[in-house]
This record gives C-alpha cells, structure tokens and sequence, in this order.
C-alpha cells in the first residue's frame, strides 16, 4: 500500500517508529553534530575555542557598557548578562539552525531511509555543543562576583531538559516546512533579529513598568530563558514562564503530530 493511503493510526506508528529508530541512532546524529563544528573551525589553530573567544570578548565588552547604560551595578549586571547572552545564544540559534535540518540533511535523506527525527537532533546537539564552549565562561563570571555557589543544579537540570525536548519537536516542524517553503527561513531571521531585544537578554524585566511587562509574559522565548537563567543565578523561575513553556509545548506537541506526521513523508520530494 502506497503512504499516500495509509490509515491515520498507521502514519502515526510509523512516526512513533522513526523516533524510536532515531533514538537508537544516537551515535550517528552525535557524530554528524560534531563534525559540523569541527568543520566549521577546520584548518583553523584555536578550533572550536573561538566560539568561547568571540562570546568572551561580547560579553566582558557590552556588560561593562551595559552596566553603565541600564545604571545597574556590575556585580548585579555583568552575571546577569552573560548567563542571559550564553543561553540565549543557545536557544536562538536552535531556532535558526532548524531552518536548515532537513534541507542541510539532503544528501543523507535521498540515499539512505534515515530516521527524520535524527537529524533534528541533531541540529540541537551541535547547538548544546556549542553552548558547553561558553559554559567554562558563564562559571568563571559567576565565580568572580560569588555566585558559583547560588546554582540551583537540579532546578536548571529540568529547565534545560525541557527547553532540549521543545527546542527537538520545534527542529523538525520548523525544518519541515521550511523545506516545504523556502521564504520562512528569511522570516524566521527576520524575527529572531527582533525577538533579542523584546526578550530580557540585555535588559532586565524589573525596569519595565507593569504593563510593559506584558511583553515578557507572553513572549515564550522569555519563558525557556527564564527556566534556565533563574536557577543559575539562584533565583525562582517566574509563574508566567512555567505557564507559557507549558503552553508552547503542548502547541509544540500538536504540531509534531500534525504538520510533521503529515510531511515526514514528503521530504524527500521537497529538498
């Protein structure tokens, strides 16, 4: 029987199944997201060190001119910025880089039947990568101004893990349609450009009048970077961000099982 006529509940199996086998195909995405890097600083004498090099200079640079721009304290700021900055970084580059999941992946999908969703995570562990370069600097701020000790490990443990889990099912819709169609990568650029300055990266909410904050409370990239920052720097993650990650996964979840169960099959014919 041709896909095209296959029954609901047998699309939906077949897309539990590529989960499964894209689960035990771990080594493989591992690899293919450590060569991206390593390609990527091929030839080069430093490598992947760069990565940690240019956020260094970033964020020592804008949060000395940050903390005397916003007039709050270096030791409150310089902390806050450069944990904000380096996960920040992390989540809005695996909201990038899923533009390109599955059309970066096209050698692969049209020799080989691979499981789709490797490839997607794929594209979020060469971006956890990526972010374990500019830990070391994240732990060496928080050292300086005394608040290594402040992390709550295991509050940060589940944040991360449930932003990894939403940033996954986002990877494969995302790049599903944008195989399906090419303008959304520009419009998805366009609007992570705007996102870094309507999301409490360089700025802190508290300096926002109350209806101004309206703006964090429904804006779900300040949420996940609300889950994973508030337990570095020992703080409580904020009711409105445990209720849009909430929401943002559920409509997550909706749309892995509609737009990608829907086009998992096509992929192959759009790339």
């Amino acid at each position: 029987m041709q896909a095209s006529g296959l029954k609901p509940l047998s699309q939906l199996q077949l897309l539990l199944g590529d989960v499964r086998g894209a689960l035990r195909l771990w080594r493989f995405w591992l690899h293919l997201g450590l060569e991206d890097i390593l390609k990527q600083y091929r030839r080069s004498f430093l490598g992947p060190i760069w990565i940690s090099i240019n956020t260094a200079i970033f964020i020592g640079a804008f949060g000395l001119i940050g903390s005397q721009v916003f007039k709050i304290d270096i030791q409150t700021y310089l902390p806050f910025f450069c944990v904000s900055h380096i996960l920040f970084l992390f989540i809005s580059q695996s909201i990038s880089d899923s533009c390109q999941t599955f059309m970066a992946a096209s050698a692969f999908l049209k020799q080989t039947p691979y499981p789709k969703t490797a490839f997607g995570l794929r594209v979020i562990w060469r971006n956890l990568l990526m972010m374990g370069h500019n830990i070391p600097i994240a732990m060496i701020v928080l050292f300086a101004f005394g608040g290594l000790n402040e992390i709550k490990v295991m509050h940060f443990i589940f944040g991360l893990s449930f932003t990894i889990l939403c940033a996954s099912l986002l990877s494969c819709v995302l790049g599903a349609l944008c195989a399906r169609f090419r303008d959304i990568p520009m419009i998805v650029t366009s609007l992570m450009q705007i996102a870094m300055f309507l999301t409490p990266v360089m700025w802190q909410p508290s300096q926002l009048s109350e209806r101004a904050q309206l703006i964090v409370h429904i804006n779900p990239l300040a949420a996940f970077l609300d889950l994973v920052r508030a337990p570095v720097l020992g703080q409580s993650v904020g009711i409105y961000s445990y209720l849009m990650a909430g929401c943002t996964f559920i409509l997550l979840l909706i749309a892995f099982f509609t737009i990608f169960l829907k086009s998992r099959r096509r992929l192959v014919y759009w790339l």
